[in-house]
């Protein structure tokens, strides 16, 4: 009896204990559920946050296209009807936002020989090179950069690994951290001469300042003296002043140049030098009225989707215009 006493006894005091376990069981086995519920649902989440961003991407994108049909076709229209091509033209002009279904759209179309391309340091004429090379130290000093970088860049662009007395060539690249080696190939974009000793540890600003007036074009091409900016103008030549760019910026507005004389009439009337004074310092073919490279820049927003897109379009002598590069990116 006793014996049966103390058993019942033992036995309730383990039934507490049973029933605790059980139950911190059952607390555990809700968590376990609920973490891998919440965890699901998060990735359900995400799954159509993505599926409905590239869904407005892939809108933004066909809209985009669009509107480079657009562009390819009034750039088309434009060689046809007129032989120059200058700021006070449609295609100037910035595509304010235009809304459409669920988004709108903006985009600014830049002459690209209203810029000085790098690249024309590949000109094999040795006198032109000249020409050229000393046009880019100019505006280089205009812009408070030493001029020694242009040797480097040369020795960037040229298909030989000797330098040049300022230069560097792919032994120079190779001791740095990390590697590399010079392109020996004309640049294919502007943030590739960030790699070019001289530009790579320009400031921020400095460097903002100088990629203004320059662009890497896959061909030698001259300036449009009816876009060209004004610190464009004013490297044309050691003899250009802020008079003189002045005086021609406001000009042009209203007339601009028909033909390189025009443009060199001008130069004469405001410098008193005579044509050929002003042919050996700046000759024809380093100057045109007409433009055959542009870049589409701007942004498109629709739902999700926020995207930056860049575009360059050459037009050739037939007036046929093509889609060279595009870029994507997030919205500026």
């Amino acid at each position: 009896m006793k014996y049966l006493l103390a058993s019942t006894l033992k036995i309730g005091r383990v039934k507490p204990v049973e029933q605790g376990f059980a139950l911190l069981t059952v607390l555990l086995v809700v968590a376990v559920v609920s973490v891998l519920g919440s965890n699901i649902l998060y990735k359900e989440h995400l799954t159509i946050k993505r599926s409905t961003y590239m869904l407005h991407q892939a809108q933004s994108l066909s809209v985009l296209y669009g509107l480079e049909s657009w562009v390819k076709t009034g750039l088309r229209l434009d060689a046809e009807n007129n032989k120059l091509d200058a700021l006070n033209e449609r295609w100037a002009q910035p595509l304010v936002a235009i809304p459409f279904e669920g988004g709108e759209i903006s985009a600014q179309l830049q002459d690209q020989f209203s810029k000085i391309n790098v690249n024309n340091l590949l000109e094999k004429d040795a006198e032109k090179h000249k020409l050229w090379r000393a046009l880019i130290e100019r505006y280089a000093m205009n812009t408070g950069i030493e001029t020694t970088f242009v040797d480097s860049l040369i020795d960037w662009v040229d298909s030989d690994d000797e330098p040049l007395p300022f230069g560097a060539e792919s032994g120079t690249y190779l001791l740095m951290d990390p590697a590399y080696r010079t392109a020996n190939q004309a640049v294919v974009t502007l943030s590739e001469l960030k790699n070019v000793q001289g530009l790579k540890a320009l400031p921020p600003k400095q460097w903002d300042l100088f990629q203004q007036g320059i662009t890497t074009l896959p061909m030698v091409t001259a300036i449009n003296i009816n876009t060209a900016s004004k610190s464009v103008l004013l490297a044309l030549a050691d003899w250009m002043n802020q008079e003189v760019v002045d005086a021609w910026i406001l000009q042009r507005i209203v007339e601009p140049a028909s033909g390189i004389e025009d443009f060199k009439v001008f130069l004469t009337q405001q410098t008193g030098f005579t044509s050929e004074e002003i042919g050996r310092d700046l000759p024809d073919s380093m100057m045109t009225i007409q433009s055959q490279f542009f870049l589409l820049k701007g942004h498109i927003h629709y739902g999700d989707s926020n995207q930056g897109f860049s575009a360059i379009f050459y037009r050739g002598d037939d007036a046929k215009v093509s889609l060279l590069q595009r870029w994507l990116s997030a919205s500026e």
